[in-house]
């Protein structure tokens, strides 16, 4: 069994060892559950399908670093997006140091986590965001993938390069992006290349960069839905409206711009219209996303924040769009309990779990391995997800409202059925003819798992459910 409460208490004195700095005063956030779950079932296998993955916010060689990665392991996570920092790497101009990452690389395989390259931020000696700079970027892209063919596969061309971490144009990212995916081929021809990976669903900058790039110099785009404190079916995103109209595009754009009244699938699809009308259809990934929290705007409650990983994971796979989803992050980056910036992980600061810590291991072992087949209720206010697992000859269906109360039925199989919430607290309903043979199952804004023999079947009841 994996216990939360166990893995605190090996882990704080390595805490408090590594990180004096924050011990001196009191804790600012103490977890007081217990959460008790079977082994992650694929525990050290690599699955390269898995859509389960985390940013890993590792740096090589930390002394915790087994630490992380046992809890990663212990997530059920199988993909890891890790930064391979130009500037590290490349110290002196044509001279690579790669053996820290090397050593960073087995041991996340070990754990059963395939990495994500993320090759970004330049030494002081480059500019990216010129031609000569861009070429720069394309020999280290080269050399990366040389050395860690079938190791790393994945390859990220920057981070957020429509904002703060890029100082050029659309235009120079473009030229970065067609300079580094055929590099990268070049040096493994099984490598893939993840474009884009801008923050929030940017359509306006993609089409820009997109216009210009080859549609065979990548092979997956990726974006950072970021829209906090809003859910990912509410019809309205704050963040959208205050961060990008009216502080990215003060002026340019009105307020009542299209995407910030849409879903997060809403607009997704916005992004995979553009794809198609750019004839370069391609998989989706989302590689950042999160919900904060912190005690301050735009923070969410830590239950909450359980309720919406769910969620946003099985919309995202439901969707038919979204291949792969990393959360930001393992932890939180800091101890402030206000802060938007810190309060972000699916654990504290020390390791200790958080509610969305469990909700996303039980998630893991519950879809893990499992393969979509229908949505039985999709929005707008009544979600229902069907999962099979063939070789268990069972349905999981994952069910939720967007709303405090709604109602499903679900038929009841001679075996009963078993319903899990998000943390694994397990309930059975036997087959009664009578009163359970079709059954009224109320749903709410935290997703339950009902687990039951193949031909599951749940169709959306109006309240009180009868």
């Amino acid at each position: 069994m994996t216990t939360f409460g166990h893995l605190r208490q090996r882990l704080l004195a390595v805490w408090l060892c590594a990180m004096p700095a924050f011990a001196a005063g009191p804790a600012t956030a103490e977890s007081r559950f217990r959460v008790d779950l079977p082994p992650a079932p694929f525990a050290t296998a690599l699955l390269t399908n898995s859509p389960f993955g985390i940013n890993t916010a590792l740096e090589p060689g930390q002394p915790d670093l087994e630490n992380h990665l046992q809890a990663m392991q212990d997530l059920g996570v199988k993909w890891g997006r890790q930064d391979f920092t130009w500037r590290r790497i490349e110290r002196a101009p044509g001279e690579y140091q790669w053996q820290a990452y090397d050593d960073l690389v087995e041991k996340m395989r070990a754990h059963g986590i395939q990495v994500l390259g993320c090759l970004a931020y330049a030494p002081s000696f480059h500019n990216p965001a010129t031609p000569a700079g861009a070429d720069a970027y394309a020999k280290f892209a080269e050399a990366a993938a040389r050395r860690f063919a079938g190791r790393v596969d994945y390859w990220q061309i920057w981070n957020e390069p429509n904002g703060g971490f890029w100082k050029g144009s659309p235009e120079d990212y473009a030229r970065l992006l067609a300079a580094a995916g055929p590099a990268i081929r070049l040096a493994n021809r099984q490598a893939r290349i993840v474009a884009l990976n801008m923050a929030f669903c940017d359509v306006l900058w993609a089409g820009r960069v997109l216009k210009q790039v080859p549609a065979n110099a990548y092979d997956i785009v990726a974006f950072h839905p970021y829209r906090p404190p809003n859910a990912p079916e509410d019809k309205f995103d704050w963040w959208t409206l205050d961060q990008y109209v009216k502080s990215w595009h003060a002026g340019d754009l009105p307020t009542n711009y299209a995407l910030v009244n849409m879903t997060f699938l809403e607009q997704t699809g916005e992004l995979t219209r553009l794809l198609r009308q750019l004839g370069a259809p391609k998989p989706l990934w989302v590689t950042e996303i999160c919900w904060n929290s912190h005690i301050h705007p735009y923070g969410t409650s830590e239950l909450r924040q359980a309720d919406l990983a769910v969620r946003f994971h099985v919309l995202a796979l439901a969707s038919r769009h979204i291949e792969k989803v990393f959360w930001w992050t393992l932890r939180d980056q800091g101890v402030r309990q206000f802060d938007q910036a810190d309060m972000v992980g699916l654990a504290r600061f020390d390791l200790s779990p958080k509610y969305a810590f469990a909700a996303y291991a039980w998630m893991t072992r519950q879809l893990e391995g499992k393969r979509w087949v229908r949505n039985d209720a999709f929005g707008p206010e009544v979600f229902v997800v069907v999962f099979n697992d063939e070789a268990r000859k069972e349905d999981v269906l994952v069910a939720w409202a967007n709303q405090p109360v709604a109602y499903i039925r679900v038929n009841t199989p001679e075996a009963g059925l078993t319903f899990y919430d998000i943390f694994g607290t397990r309930r059975f309903v036997e087959h009664d003819p009578i009163r359970t043979g079709s059954l009224t199952v109320p749903i709410s804004e935290s997703p339950i798992y009902i687990v039951g023999p193949l031909g599951l079947k749940a169709t959306v009841k109006p309240a009180p459910g009868w």
